[in-house]
């Protein structure tokens, strides 16, 4: 399900550059078809100088991009792109991606995997740098109040990353405080390898997961703009990794009639709990 009854203002909260369209792209698309206005905010989409730490530098390379070359400002573009692909409007947020940041005692916040593309991020609550939650919660809240949805979707941040769960976190309590419904998406291609558990603020619960079957287009230009990151799909797909099979495949275990969809799970409230 894309949309609540009569939503016709849907936005997206996204914490990375093609986390939505990944996750939540036909939904997205089929959102658009029907009539309503899409925006997706992506938080952590801000530009980082050097010195960069040597995962930043390795992703860089990894994703085809020479040393001064501007990858922050590269990856946006893509997502503009990719967007606008989909008749969807783009906010992009000032915070660093974790692969630019350092814990409190200097350190880089990210580093190397020795052999694998796969990064190593120190695991952290969302609240363990409360200045930095306390600004995201502030400009999310900004977006939502110049926005005015019906509809929010999120990521369910089943990964931990801890960018997708201080976007989460964040926006349950701004939804939360304005009385906005709230849906998280199945965060994919991690959802492709097994699902794993969302762990929710207090007070908070996932409902009832629910299939969302969208029309061929909207399957096709979400497919399309996944092709629109250049950076990303050299991670995701190529030789011996198909990522547009995985995803049709992911979606046939859930779809009543074996057409494409994407799985979502509203977010009810504990009142007695929060």
């Amino acid at each position: 399900m894309s949309q609540a009854p009569g939503a016709t203002r849907l936005l997206a909260i996204s914490g990375h550059l093609d986390d939505a369209v990944l996750s939540f792209g036909a939904g997205l698309a089929q959102a658009v078809q029907d009539g309503a206005k899409a925006t997706v905010y992506t938080v952590f989409a801000g530009t980082a100088g050097p010195p960069y730490s040597p995962a930043a530098e390795r992703m860089h390379s990894i994703w085809g991009l020479s040393p001064d070359q501007d990858a922050p400002l590269h990856r946006r573009n893509e997502d503009i792109a990719a967007l606008g692909h989909l008749g969807v409007g783009h906010r992009h947020g000032r915070f660093l991606d974790s692969i630019y940041r350092r814990l409190p005692d200097g350190r880089w916040l990210a580093d190397n995997v020795e052999g694998r593309q796969k990064l190593a991020i120190s695991r952290q609550s969302p609240q363990s740098d409360p200045d930095l939650f306390a600004a995201v919660k502030a400009d999310i809240e900004s977006v939502v109040e110049e926005f005015a949805p019906a509809l929010i979707v999120t990521c369910a941040a089943i990964s931990h990353h801890i960018d997708n769960e201080i976007t989460r976190d964040a926006t349950l309590l701004v939804a939360a405080e304005k009385d906005i419904p709230v849906r998280l998406w199945e965060d994919l291609p991690h959802a492709t390898f097994g699902r794993g558990a969302a762990e929710l603020p207090k007070g908070f619960r996932l409902g009832t997961p629910d299939f969302g079957s969208v029309k061929a287009e909207a399957r096709t230009r979400k497919f399309e703009a996944l092709k629109l990151y250049p950076s990303q799909m050299s991670m995701l797909s190529g030789p011996g990794k198909d990522l547009f099979d995985q995803l049709d495949g992911h979606a046939r275990k859930s779809s009543p009639d074996g057409g494409y969809g994407e799985t979502t799970w509203p977010v009810l409230r504990d009142e007695n709990e929060s």
